[in-house]
């Protein structure tokens, strides 16, 4: 009986997998590894790797039987390739052996590199950055055909391979009809050494009666007469007066090294003299800012308030003046702002890129304009202005943005140049995980974020995209022209 060459190699790979994923591989006699099992799910993807963060390479109906070589503690399991699956090498790494011919009219190729590795190939997207075995020079594959990719991070000439010996496509555990005995399990606790309980019962009871003790005498010196003492006045902090200024109502007293004199009320408007410049300049401060920031006058304000500085003979006053200065600078900073937003930055021309479904946003800088809000944030609710939500469909790979902005959308559709098409937020009962990698289209409401400037989409339908099968007489009509 001739032995599969691919289970020779994938003896040691599942060996090593117990080291290099953290396997688990029990070692029951009733159910020895491995084992074929049926798929019970719907339909379940295979993965290039034992996560959800692995992109996926085949789509597997319920009823399929699969060969489990090894069960991963977060619940997938390794399975032996199934039939249609693929690898890719470059095609500089093997030479073609002119001695025998292929099935399904490919050739036998022999590595000619030492230690190339074999990427995983995906039925349902172009990603192939995961690898999982190292070819040695002098191993033959199967080559079932050769592919160009004129651009991309994969520009250049591959070679389509049957997956070579110990390369393995992995399972949720949980789609499969696995025996009891090889179903992941909960980790047991450890029992209690004898007499821990009765110990650990003591230990209670002397730290009850601890504490009970310490109550007491805690409620004995509350209880007991204070001695008479002349009172002293608290003394502020060194640096107290600046740290809290702005932030206490103006005439406090908290910092004054005795009860100062309650301000006199400007009563008659900007325009009235009391006779207390520091109270007048707050009191058009409060006045100048009940506006929009655009029309704050603030400048003839900084002016009064510096000569008011310079004329200050006392502690309070100059204590005073640190609070309006305060005050005053938080609402210059306010206003230098709004003005810096409403100029706006030069338009950035160059098209916005995922290097990857792995890149990272993490300079994601803005919440997105959601849809049913006024530019700025304003709600639209009564609004004659307002317009509702556009309901549009866009299509295209999805891909995951990875930001450490916890406002950030999770979620791209880009081009086949990883180009940023819209950015995708899914409503409460669309999962777009399994959708990862792969051609899809999108409908939702549409926004736009105005720092990328991208749409912003809040998905309420995501399926993938089904190519279209020529009519055998379109196919025909190609043939005579």
């Amino acid at each position: 009986m001739r032995r599969d060459p691919w289970m020779d190699r994938a003896l040691v790979a599942a060996a090593m997998a117990v080291t290099t994923w953290g396997l688990a591989m029990p070692a029951v006699a009733a159910a020895p590894l491995p084992v074929t099992v049926p798929v019970t799910a719907a339909h379940t993807l295979l993965r290039a790797g034992p996560s959800d963060d692995f992109y996926p390479t085949e789509r597997i109906a319920a009823g399929t039987m699969l060969e489990v070589w090894a069960i991963d503690g977060s619940g997938y399991c390794a399975v032996r390739p199934v039939t249609g699956s693929f690898s890719w090498l470059r095609l500089q790494d093997v030479e073609r052996e002119p001695a025998a011919a292929a099935p399904r009219g490919g050739f036998t190729g022999v590595v000619v590199t030492d230690g190339v590795a074999a990427r995983v190939g995906s039925q349902l997207n172009e990603l192939r950055h995961v690898s999982q075995v190292a070819l040695e020079a002098g191993e033959r594959v199967t080559v079932l055909e050769t592919v160009t990719v004129n651009n991309g991070r994969h520009a250049g000439t591959w070679v389509r391979i049957e997956p070579p010996a110990g390369e393995f496509r992995w399972a949720r555990c949980e789609d499969l009809q696995l025996p009891a005995e090889l179903a992941p399990a909960p980790a047991a606790s450890a029992a209690p050494p004898p007499g821990a309980g009765l110990a650990a019962a003591g230990e209670a009871v002397a730290a009850i009666r601890e504490a009970g003790a310490a109550v007491r005498q805690a409620v004995a010196e509350m209880n007991a007469p204070a001695p008479a003492a002349e009172p002293r006045p608290i003394e502020p902090p060194a640096g107290a007066a600046k740290l809290f200024a702005g932030w206490l109502p103006l005439g406090a007293g908290v910092f004054d090294p005795s009860a100062a004199p309650q301000p006199t009320a400007v009563s008659g408007g900007a325009v009235a003299v009391s006779g207390d410049e520091l109270a007048d300049i707050d009191l058009a401060l409060s006045l100048a800012v009940t506006g929009p920031s655009d029309a704050w006058n603030l400048a003839p304000l900084r002016e009064r308030l510096r000569l008011a500085a310079t004329r200050a003979t006392s502690e309070n006053e100059r204590t005073r003046a640190q609070a309006i200065d305060a005050r005053l600078a938080r609402f210059e900073a306010v206003q230098a702002r709004q003005k810096a937003i409403v100029a706006g930055a030069a338009p950035d021309q160059t098209p916005l890129r995922l290097g990857g479904m792995w890149s990272s946003l993490s300079a994601l800088g803005s919440r997105p304009v959601r849809p049913g809000v006024m530019p700025g944030g304003a709600p639209a609710g009564g609004q004659p202005t307002w317009t509702p939500p556009d309901q549009v469909e866009t299509t295209g790979r999805l891909a995951t943005v990875v930001s450490r902005r916890p406002d950030a959308p999770r979620w791209a559709l880009v081009d086949e140049h990883n180009n940023v098409l819209a950015f995708v937020a899914p409503q409460a009962g669309v999962n777009l995980a399994p959708l990862v990698g792969q051609q899809v289209s999108v409908r939702g409401s549409k926004g736009y974020m105005p720092e990328y400037k991208r749409p912003y989409l809040v998905a309420s339908e995501a399926r993938t995209r089904i190519a279209s099968v020529p009519t055998p007489q379109a196919a025909a009509g190609d043939r005579t022209q």
